[in-house]
């Protein structure tokens, strides 16, 4: 659906801009804008490298800085779509306040996609893990990439051919 609204909506407003101050000048404001976006886009970037390399240093978890730093991230994303609503979106997600605002959703995310995947890899839950109700599910042999075991006492004679 955003692939097909989202251009929509980036046309009109293109148009519409256009429409009111010229074609050369609406193409020059959406490179503007986008140049603009990439040199914070660098800067905020740069800025929260430097945060996580002193957090992991001290021996602290960066956890703001990694939002801050996926969110500067899905900035450049929305600064590299030509339009004003992306530029507009992506410039949002530059500014420090606006990040202080969302980083607690962000890291609520994230936290709730890494539980999900730490506890499939160790069997946690789903159909092999400790939420199954067939007990065979739960066998150390049984589970995803591992297939069914062949048991040796199910084995007749073997040739040497």
């Amino acid at each position: 659906m955003a692939f097909v609204v989202l251009p929509v909506l980036e046309i009109y407003l293109i148009t519409q801009v256009a429409g009111q101050i010229g074609w050369p000048l609406a193409i020059v404001l959406v490179i503007a804008i986008s140049a603009a976006g990439a040199w914070l886009v660098r800067r905020e970037g740069l800025g929260v490298i430097g945060r996580v390399r002193d957090s992991i240093r001290a021996g602290r978890m960066p956890a703001d800085d990694l939002a801050d730093g996926a969110m500067i991230f899905f900035a450049s994303a929305l600064m590299l779509t030509p339009g004003f609503l992306t530029d507009a979106l992506g410039l949002a997600f530059l500014i420090p306040p606006i990040r202080a605002v969302l980083r607690p959703p962000v890291i609520a995310f994230f936290r709730r996609r890494i539980d999900l995947r730490v506890a499939s890899a160790t069997g946690g839950i789903g159909a092999f893990g400790a939420g199954s109700a067939d007990p065979r599910d739960r066998r150390p042999d049984r589970g995803p990439g591992r297939g069914d075991v062949l048991d040796v006492n199910e084995v007749g004679e073997v040739d040497d051919d």
